[in-house]
């Protein structure tokens, strides 16, 4: 006898991320940053938080939380980014409001640590035709 459920093709464990949680400042900053570099849409937004996700509901939700005075930096959240041409998107990126930290390079990945708005890092690696299209392989 199973002690759990069957689970579907994309969870583990009978669970899967649905939801990744920011604390920021200024949502409405957030909002127009991470929809804009993500391609998410607002799926619900009350002044105090929003929720961004992917148009087809692909991959978790962005969860924005508004806290009061500033919050510590880096260390709040830590994304990291496929894309088919990491330098091409860095400079999208930069001109949405985030900044180049630096680079790095782990094991056979390389890339970009980028800061948004807000301070917060997150990492842009070029994981060219293949790796794009398996983003979570």
């Amino acid at each position: 006898m199973r002690n759990h459920a069957p689970v579907a093709w994309f969870e583990t464990n009978g669970i899967r991320m649905a939801q990744v949680g920011l604390d920021c400042v200024n949502v409405e900053l957030m909002v127009g940053f991470w929809s804009s570099a993500l391609g998410y849409e607002v799926a619900r937004h009350d002044g105090d938080s929003a929720v961004l996700r992917h148009p087809a509901g692909a991959g978790p939700k962005l969860r924005l939380r508004r806290v009061s005075g500033s919050v510590p930096s880096p260390g709040r959240l830590h994304l990291d980014l496929y894309a088919v041409d990491a330098a091409r998107v860095v400079g999208w990126l930069s001109s949405l409001g985030a900044r180049e930290v630096g680079r790095y390079t782990d094991g056979a990945d390389s890339g970009f640590i980028l800061a948004d708005p807000e301070g917060n890092e997150f990492r842009v690696t070029t994981a060219g035709q293949d790796g794009f299209a398996r983003p979570f392989a």
